[in-house]
């Protein structure tokens, strides 16, 4: 008999909101979370908007330690994982570890940490590069982190098929719980790919809404007849779900 697979708790650090409720909230008024980018200077570039996480307190969340050696993806996943266990009302004490995993998705990992260790090494050699570059810029390091934090021994896995990342994490934290290998799955995606390196790159290859710099809140429009292409944005959305019995 196929086990029933329920969602037991939400979080969500996005463009219109650092929690489910302010997103939502955003969601239902018609709000746009996309505005001209504050992360970088944009002067020599095309595209000059973006979806940014705004106003992100991680240390309400997290240890203010802990997040200096996140990547902002990272950090992102983290804040949405630890709303999300605080919604199902489960603790690190309370969570049964062995039968818990985590699946995310992430496409492009710590673009931010690349780009400064990459001047670093061009200005200054491979010496001079972060010691940390590697485990902060790995796509990886989000359900690492989430694992760590939490204390979470199950599998840590994270996919990376593009824009399908996410959803494709879905699907496999759900066949987990229905084939009995776990009895939770912390679940869902995290991006931060806001960076001159990242908007340049979607740019020349011609993907991106250009020429709604004056209008941001009008440029993410992909069922309009006159789209241009998508609006890099970031954040994290999290699921907890559990098996039906485990969850009562």
């Amino acid at each position: 008999m196929k086990r029933r697979v329920v969602v037991t708790g939400l979080g969500c650090v996005s463009p219109l909101g650092n929690t489910v409720e302010e997103t939502w909230d955003g969601i239902k008024n018609g709000k746009s979370g996309i505005s001209n980018i504050t992360l970088f200077d944009t002067s020599d570039f095309e595209v000059k908007i973006a979806g940014e996480v705004k106003n992100l307190d991680v240390t309400q969340w997290i240890d203010k330690k802990e997040a200096r050696k996140m990547a902002r993806f990272c950090q992102f996943a983290a804040v949405a994982s630890a709303q999300a266990l605080e919604d199902a009302g489960l603790t690190k004490e309370t969570i049964d570890s062995e039968r818990t995993s985590i699946v995310f998705g992430n496409g492009i990992g710590g673009f931010e940490v690349m780009e400064a260790s990459m001047k670093k090494y061009f200005e200054a050699g491979p010496s001079r590069m972060p010691p940390l570059t590697v485990p902060m810029m790995i796509g990886n390091e989000g359900p690492g982190n989430v694992s760590m934090l939490f204390g979470i021994k199950g599998t840590a896995w994270n996919l990376q098929t593009a824009c399908a990342s996410s959803t494709d994490a879905l699907g496999l934290a759900l066949d987990q719980i229905r084939s009995g290998r776990v009895d939770m799955c912390v679940a869902g995606g995290a991006e931060g790919a806001v960076t001159g390196f990242g908007i340049g790159a979607f740019s020349v290859l011609k993907t991106l809404a250009a020429n709604y710099n004056d209008k941001p809140e009008k440029a993410s429009r992909p069922f309009d007849k006159a789209r241009e292409g998508f609006v890099m944005g970031e954040g994290s959305a999290v699921l907890i779900l559990e098996e039906y019995e485990h969850a009562k």
